[in-house]
């Protein structure tokens, strides 16, 4: 597999951070990255930010228009182009902040061995079945997954617990960008499933299926540098009322596609908890159900 990093940033309206998630890349970047910019249906200078910033650096830069299909269909866009190396799925409001941040990665995977998957700088999680309680608060007896046992990094801004830079942390699902996917996992898992789309819960369907072809997801973070103040561009009241009725019906799809293998990990105590060893998870066989 080529060590080659390419950078997927999905862009909607974010001409006012942009310039530094995308200076952010190339102080952090190595000169062979390529990097895809997805201009999601921009109606602002984003694009001309993007522009700019190749003028600048003369980078190698991929630039895809879509017509505001929201982050997993432009990530999709980006991962249909890629065929090696380590694929990193950012956000446009997200700042790399580690001068060292591919070898830091490289180290990692290699350390590890080929069965780490996907990995996350700042958010991962187990998954499982919703509590019946927890459904008739919502109004709903149908199964769906929850995710539970989260751990975040020291620059992640929620009320989780917190990982150490540089350490990995395995979980059935890598959360949030930024995220990594080697090509070994792209190869043999596919893009992300775009029954999901717009938006939700893509990452939790995604480390499921690359547990199933045997990897290891987790977090390991790095440094990077958000605020909540930057993102929401899309945050009317009634974009928030489909998110709620977007996540239910993904959660209640994910349920019913890997509900077998998720009662499986848990009855068998395959799931590792937090302070269980990387060494226990590696236990986990090629998702052979019994």
């Amino acid at each position: 597999m080529s060590n080659v990093f390419n950078y997927i940033v999905p862009i909607f309206n974010k001409e006012d951070v942009l310039p530094m998630t995308l200076n952010g890349i190339d102080v952090c970047a190595s000169r062979e990255a390529r990097i895809y910019t997805v201009i999601d249906g921009c109606t602002d200078g984003s694009e001309r930010v993007v522009d700019e910033f190749m003028n600048r650096t003369g980078r190698h830069v991929i630039k895809i228009h879509m017509p505001d299909v929201h982050m997993l269909r432009s990530v999709n866009s980006a991962l249909k182009m890629i065929k090696d190396g380590f694929s990193v799925v950012m956000q446009d409001d997200i700042i790399l902040k580690d001068r060292d941040f591919e070898q830091k990665i490289l180290d990692l995977y290699s350390n590890m061995g080929d069965r780490l998957g996907v990995i996350s700088l700042r958010l991962a999680a187990n998954i499982e079945l919703t509590p019946v309680l927890k459904r008739l608060s919502m109004r709903s007896l149908h199964p769906m997954i929850r995710e539970t046992g989260y751990i975040m990094s020291e620059d992640d801004n929620q009320s989780y617990s917190t990982g150490q830079y540089e350490k990995f942390y395995p979980r059935m699902g890598a959360i949030n960008g930024p995220n990594i996917i080697p090509w070994r996992v792209l190869e043999k898992v596919g893009i992300l499933d775009e029954a999901l789309a717009p938006y939700g819960y893509d990452d939790a369907d995604y480390g499921l299926r690359a547990m199933k072809a045997g990897f290891i997801n987790g977090m390991f973070p790095l440094k990077f540098q958000s605020d909540l103040a930057w993102g929401g561009t899309r945050r009317s009241k009634k974009f928030m009322r489909e998110v709620r009725r977007i996540h239910a019906r993904n959660r209640k799809y994910i349920w019913g596609k890997h509900a077998d293998y998720i009662q499986w990990l848990w009855k068998t105590g395959r799931v590792m908890q937090e302070n269980n060893s990387v060494n226990s998870l590696a236990a986990i066989p090629n998702c052979q159900l019994p």
